[in-house]
């Protein structure tokens, strides 16, 4: 049995997933579908909660490091398509 209070376990597996995406939006060739993945998350009110801000933040401020354009130009049509 496992002995990790599924909030705990929630919050683990969240910060693991962040921390994937953010490897992601480092790599050209998954920079898009990371980027992409990251602002469907961040489309979820629940993702702006204390214990993921950390994780979140490290995504947020990789992108423009590895892609800058790339980046302004995914959030511009993403902001245009709502």
């Amino acid at each position: 049995m496992n002995s990790i209070p599924s909030m705990d376990r929630h919050i683990q597996q969240t910060n693991d997933r962040l921390q994937c995406i953010k490897q992601h939006l480092q790599n050209p060739a998954n920079f898009q579908t990371a980027a992409t993945e990251l602002l469907d998350w961040c489309g979820d009110p629940r993702a702006f909660q204390r214990p993921f801000e950390q994780s979140l933040m490290g995504c947020l401020t990789v992108s423009p490091q590895f892609h800058p354009l790339a980046s302004l130009s995914l959030f511009q049509g993403r902001r245009n398509s709502r």
